[in-house]
């Protein structure tokens, strides 16, 4: 911990931020515990009841921070007692909700199995669903992010531990608050990982005087290799030659960009004979569907509706950007030497195209439409 010295005069705006983070996230972690307990008769006051006690905290933690800065400028408040009662109740409530969160994944109570969103296609899931089906896939992942949220909490409580536990838990929360803010979790959910993740630098930020120190001390002392030139030129390298070999790639990507996407088959001949429209129902290669991804990616699906796997045909394919064509690669009759088929494109506008092929002596032309 930084000398009382050090941290018995504060700025306005530090007071009034770890008043705010600890009365306002004690409150809030109240709320969290109290209010799904209440009777289901006044449920509808939950909301206006959760948010006008956190309001209340929010302008208690104001009036605070002011009144303590005041009497702090006067010299009649012990304002290192005032920071340890507030950074200890902080660290309390983090562990306390935390801990909550991590037993939760370890009795399968948060990210348990939910039948609807197995059922459900990937493309109709919502950001909330989306994140409950990727962390729910796996128990074994949800039990060791448990973990890391108990070690961490459990260092918090202890005040020899604390930076320990901070150091643990902080990418963790920020993995956590970077889901909820893109994937749209919740306006509360979101709001608590906020409190949480900057409690935590808030109480990191109690500790920079021996973090630097720290980090001063502990330099590496191993010798240099080499001189500074060709260090110099190694460490530019490492990081041109990824930029620019990604850079290519990326370029190589965009030429078949145009064709990306999912293809409507709306006509498809095979031998000169129209494929009737629900032969796809007996004729797996009676594709309604054709998937055209990046990194030379096709499936040809003959579902119209859903993309099924074990009726889909997978291929590889380059594209010729000068001959308008693809090569498509097949691997289904042997991986060991895969097919090489051509395939000519014909009247392509963006969003419609013809194409011709040969697939196992079958002479298949298709109407394409995205």
């Amino acid at each position: 911990m930084n000398s009382p010295e050090v941290i018995s005069k504060t700025k306005w705006f530090s007071k009034f931020s770890l008043s705010f983070l600890a009365i306002v996230g004690a409150i809030n972690t109240a709320l969290f515990i109290i209010l799904p307990l209440l009777p289901y008769k006044i449920s509808q006051f939950i909301f206006p009841i959760g948010f006008s006690t956190l309001g209340l905290a929010i302008l208690f933690s104001f009036g605070f921070s002011f009144y303590w800065h005041k009497k702090e400028n006067n010299g009649t408040f012990n304002s290192l007692k005032c920071i340890s009662w507030l950074s200890t109740l902080l660290r309390y409530w983090i562990a306390f909700l935390l801990l909550d969160f991590g037993f939760q994944k370890i009795f399968e109570v948060n990210f348990n199995y939910s039948y609807h969103i197995n059922d459900s296609l990937t493309s109709a899931l919502t950001g909330p669903e989306l994140t409950w089906k990727y962390y729910g896939f796996s128990y074994g992942l949800a039990v060791i992010l448990a973990f890391f949220q108990i070690i961490g909490s459990v260092l918090l409580l202890f005040k020899r531990t604390t930076l320990l536990g901070i150091v643990i838990l902080l990418p963790v929360m920020l993995n956590i608050v970077l889901i909820n803010v893109f994937y749209r979790i919740g306006p509360i959910t979101l709001l608590t990982s906020i409190l949480i993740i900057l409690g935590l630098v808030n109480l990191f930020l109690q500790q920079k005087v021996n973090i630097i120190s720290f980090f001063d001390q502990h330099k590496n002392r191993l010798p240099s290799v080499g001189n500074n030139f060709f260090r110099s030129i190694a460490r530019v390298l490492c990081i041109l030659i990824p930029l620019l070999f990604v850079i290519y790639y990326n370029y190589d990507v965009h030429l078949s960009r145009k064709f990306f996407g999912k293809w409507k088959v709306t006509s498809m001949t095979r031998n000169g004979k129209l494929v009737k429209e629900n032969q796809w129902q007996q004729d797996t290669l009676a594709w309604k569907t054709i998937y055209i991804e990046e990194r030379g990616k096709m499936y040809y699906c003959p579902n119209p509706y859903m993309y099924v796997d074990s009726t889909s045909l997978f291929m590889k394919y380059h594209h010729d950007d000068k001959g308008q064509n693809f090569k498509v690669i097949s691997y289904e009759r042997n991986p060991r030497k895969p097919d090489t088929i051509p395939v000519q494109i014909n009247n392509f506008r963006n969003k419609s195209m013809q194409w011709k092929m040969i697939l196992y002596k079958d002479t298949i032309q298709m109407e394409l439409k995205k």
